[in-house]
């Protein structure tokens, strides 16, 4: 018998071949769902890993015998392709000048804009500067259409700064209620613990290996999750002030 899935619902991903957007799509392979994944390019030193990583996870899913949804080819943007919002983009920097949130979050709030209900995976964790930003400023509330359950910010008790910026994302549960370490486990439940090694986080790769030094491989190591970076890249975390001052008077050494 043949599947129809235009009877299916589709839900629509950020997808960065990282832990948790991963995780989202490993879940989402076992419902009955279209699954439409988004990545941005910046010209980030990372994409090209990160892009790696995706093909290798998606391979992943789709070999896998108790698959059910239908993951459909990755979508590309340019961040010169989405779309001007001056409203959000100001909201942003009031967001930005008090809590050093991302720039990344200017563009991903206009491309959610154009893709409403995109899914932006975000964990419990301390070093979320995202979560803290959505803490300090708002609330959230649980939403479950079907299988999929995920959070949106609650308009009533969030700033509106917060809600130009986040207003647009869902947050895919448990992700949101979750640790690393905690949808670790749950990856291991899922049966795709081997996925988990394809996942990257690293902005500054060397020899296309995680760095240790640059904030998400600090929060890597911070949060338990040392056995994701090399024994050179935990050597390089030790003495990371170190590689970090090489690295800043490297940048400083090429502008001239």
């Amino acid at each position: 018998m043949t599947t129809n899935y235009l009877d299916f619902p589709t839900v629509h991903v950020l997808w960065t071949g990282g832990f948790d957007s991963s995780f989202r799509l490993v879940q989402l392979s076992k419902y009955q769902v279209n699954v439409q994944p988004y990545y941005v390019k910046d010209n980030r030193l990372c994409e090209a890993n990160e892009l790696a990583a995706i093909a290798g996870i998606y391979k992943d899913i789709e070999s896998n015998l108790e698959t059910q949804c239908r993951l459909h080819p990755l979508k590309i943007y340019q961040v010169s392709e989405i779309e001007e919002d001056v409203r959000i983009t100001e909201s942003f920097k009031r967001l930005r000048a008090e809590t050093g949130l991302g720039t990344q979050y200017d563009w991903l709030a206009r491309l959610a804009k154009q893709i409403p209900g995109l899914e932006l995976g975000l964990e419990k964790a301390n070093s979320s500067i995202a979560r803290k930003c959505i803490d300090k400023f708002g609330k959230v509330k649980k939403v479950t259409e079907g299988d999929i359950s995920f959070c949106i910010l609650d308009r009533e008790h969030s700033s509106k700064d917060l809600i130009n910026v986040f207003g647009q994302f869902h947050f895919p549960l448990p992700l949101f209620e979750k640790t690393k370490l905690e949808i670790l486990q749950e990856y291991k439940k899922l049966g795709y613990e081997q996925t988990i090694r394809k996942t990257w986080f690293c902005h500054r790769p060397i020899n296309n290996e995680p760095c240790g030094f640059c904030n998400p491989c600090v929060s890597t190591m911070q949060e338990g999750m040392g056995f994701r970076l090399s024994a050179e890249g935990r050597k390089r975390y030790k003495y990371r002030l170190f590689y970090r001052t090489k690295s800043r008077l490297l940048g400083a050494a090429k502008r001239f």
